[in-house]
Order: structure tokens, then C-alpha cells, then sequence
């Protein structure tokens, strides 16, 4: 992929998602490049993660649980793989329960797509930060809702669905029962954080 393809396949991704993933699908790419996108996506945002954690740290010497991880980019760009890779699993796999035909490895493209494009996002909001903090911080929630939007619209095209409102009812109901199962291992592992009392 040129750096031209690159920035016409970013146009598209936000101007009409689903075509961009059937362009990302039709590519073919091997799954060992597949997984060497995802190291060097979650590595990079790691960077910039830590970066910004960087820029704010003086005006919080304390630091959140979010800053203070970011201040470990080894263990932050760790914690993403696992994510991204968990997503593309559910991605697939609960699409093919409601009668979809996606791959895990185009699933996993497709995620490692959509943190390629709020990378974009975070490197602008990173800049805004330094001169405009307030857009910065509108331009974070945009990032979220984009994501929303994107996952959706990408789940559509892997799977062949075409109701946008059921195929974000199954995310948001997936994202509960995985959050609900993630919480009790992590419970029964003793790695949750303490509630003060």
C-alpha cells in the first residue's frame, strides 16, 4: 500500500466505512502482516500515550490510574493487543452466531484498521492539547463516537449485515456480557482495584 493509497483509504473510511472495508478486505493481505500491523498500531499508540502523559504530568504530579499507566508503554501497548485482538474474536464470532460469515483474521484487520484511524485522531488531539486543551477534549469524545460508528460499520461489511440498529444493539449488548465475564475473572484473579470505604 502507497502512501497515496493510504490517505485515499482514509478518506474513504470516514466518508463510506463499509466500501473502505470491502477495498481493506479485497487486499488479501497475509495474516503474519495482519498481526505486524496490530504491534506496530498498538506501539505506536503507546508512544503517543505516553507522550501526552508527559506534557500533562506537571499539572498532575499525582497522576490518574489512566496517566500513570500511560507512563508504561510496554504494559499499555500489551493491554491494547489483548483488546484488539478480543474485539476482533467477538467481532467474528458473535456476528457468525447471528447468521454472519466474517473471518477472525479480516476481523482483526478491521480492528487494527479502526486504531490506525483514532491514532490519527490522537496525534491531533496530542498537538490540540498543547494550544487548545478545550478542543482537545471535545475532539476525544468525537474520537469515541467515531469508534462507535466505525465498528459498526465495519461489523456490517465483515458479516454481510444490513440493519445498522441491530448490529449496534449486539455491540452494546456483547460489550456488556464481556465486561460482565472480564470483571469476574478479573475478581477471581485478585487484580481489581480496591474500592475505598
Amino acid at each position: 500500500m502507497s502512501f497515496d493509497d493510504f490517505k485515499a483509504l482514509v478518506g474513504l473510511s470516514f466518508r463510506d466505512p463499509q466500501t473502505a472495508a470491502h477495498a481493506l478486505m479485497a487486499q488479501g493481505w497475509p495474516v503474519q502482516a495482519r498481526w505486524m500491523a496490530l504491534i506496530a498500531a498498538v506501539s505506536v499508540s503507546a508512544l503517543l500515550a505516553s507522550l501526552a502523559a508527559m506534557l500533562v504530568g506537571g499539572a498532575d504530579p499525582e497522576g490518574t490510574q489512566v496517566v500513570m499507566l500511560s507512563r508504561q508503554p510496554m504494559a499499555l501497548a500489551a493491554m491494547q493487543l489483548v483488546a484488539i485482538v478480543l474485539a476482533a474474536g467477538l467481532m467474528s464470532g458473535v456476528g457468525r452466531l447471528f447468521g454472519g460469515h466474517g473471518r477472525f483474521e479480516d476481523a482483526l484487520l478491521l480492528t487494527v484498521w479502526i486504531e490506525v484511524l483514532l491514532l490519527l485522531i490522537q496525534v491531533v488531539q496530542l498537538v490540540l492539547s498543547l494550544v487548545l486543551p478545550g478542543v482537545a477534549g471535545l475532539l476525544g469524545l468525537a474520537a469515541i463516537a467515531l469508534f462507535l460508528w466505525l465498528t459498526v460499520q465495519f461489523t456490517k461489511a465483515l458479516h454481510g449485515f444490513r440493519n445498522s440498529a441491530k448490529v449496534a444493539l449486539g455491540l452494546i449488548g456483547t460489550a456488556f456480557v464481556a465486561g460482565f465475564i472480564l470483571s469476574l475473572i478479573a475478581a477471581a484473579l485478585g487484580i481489581l482495584p480496591e474500592i475505598a470505604q
